[in-house]
């Protein structure tokens, strides 16, 4: 069950998230909160350029050994492959982290399985918690994984 600490900070990782709009492409928006074990912010962080740091690792660094026992807040499954950087799953796990509440899960073939390394590991992973508000920052990537296509608006 979802508590209203998981809702605030959700929603803190979609606005952080947003932050990077713009300079991501062709990688996804994503924002990441880290709340310690007694449940107050130790670190946020969000994506910003491609080729760089996730949002999960600028998280962590911030959150240093505050992380260890506490959740973490994604608006996208962490990623589960080794590109221009190492896979998010694997950095949370070696935080210590608990437990992930991410919002969406990743539809990119290639990254998917965040989820399941995290749980294999221990870590509670839970997915869907302000789906729509995070969908609807990503639109336009989301549009690309999963249809294929560009993501347009008609007026």
């Amino acid at each position: 069950m979802d508590t209203a600490a998981d809702t605030t900070a959700m929603r803190r990782a979609i606005a952080l998230a947003a932050r990077g709009l713009g300079s991501t492409s062709p990688n996804p928006v994503v924002g990441c909160v880290v709340l310690d074990a007694a449940g107050q912010t130790a670190g946020e962080g969000f994506h910003q350029r491609a080729g760089g740091p996730h949002a999960e690792i600028h998280a962590l660094r911030a959150a240093g050994d505050r992380a260890r026992g506490g959740t973490a807040y994604v608006t996208l499954e962490p990623c589960n492959h080794t590109g221009r950087t190492g896979p998010c799953a694997q950095a949370l796990i070696e935080a210590g982290v608990a437990r992930v509440v991410y919002a969406v899960g990743d539809p990119n073939p290639q990254a998917t399985g965040g989820a399941e390394t995290l749980r294999a590991a221990g870590v509670r992973a839970e997915a869907g918690l302000l789906a729509d508000e995070a969908e609807a920052g990503n639109a336009a990537w989301l549009t690309s994984v999963r249809r294929g296509r560009p993501h347009i608006t008609w007026k």
